[in-house]
């Protein structure tokens, strides 16, 4: 809050919970994408034993950075727990009727493999 205004950064659906910490999925996918090797990005929050929701993003990209690259990017841009802890390849972001990310569908895996 500054000058006596809120600043609202996403939806609450938006919002990883991942070891205690929250973190906003939309703010995640602006830096993911900001990578030069990274043509489009989406973060979503899979379920993990440990951490509860892991970060995961899922991106289109012709010659893939790996997990850590991702990982070291983000982390000068953010916190290193917003860091991404898996990165999917996908040759094109799923998409609904309406034209946005079917962030459901990401959550739940119905995607390539893990890359890293």
């Amino acid at each position: 809050m500054e000058d006596g205004r809120l600043r609202v950064l996403g939806r609450a659906d938006d919002v990883i919970n991942t070891g205690g910490e929250k973190v906003v999925a939309a703010v995640v996918a602006e830096a993911v994408a900001a990578h030069p090797a990274v043509s489009d990005a989406v973060v979503v929050g899979r379920p993990d034993p440990e951490w509860g929701q892991r970060v995961t993003a899922v991106v289109v990209a012709a010659d893939p950075p790996s997990l850590a690259e991702i990982r070291a990017f983000v982390k000068e841009r953010l916190p290193a727990y917003a860091a991404p802890a898996e990165l999917v390849v996908v040759p094109g972001i799923p998409l609904l009727a309406n034209g946005k990310p079917d962030l459901e569908a990401l959550r739940h895996g119905h995607d390539r493999e893990p890359q890293g």
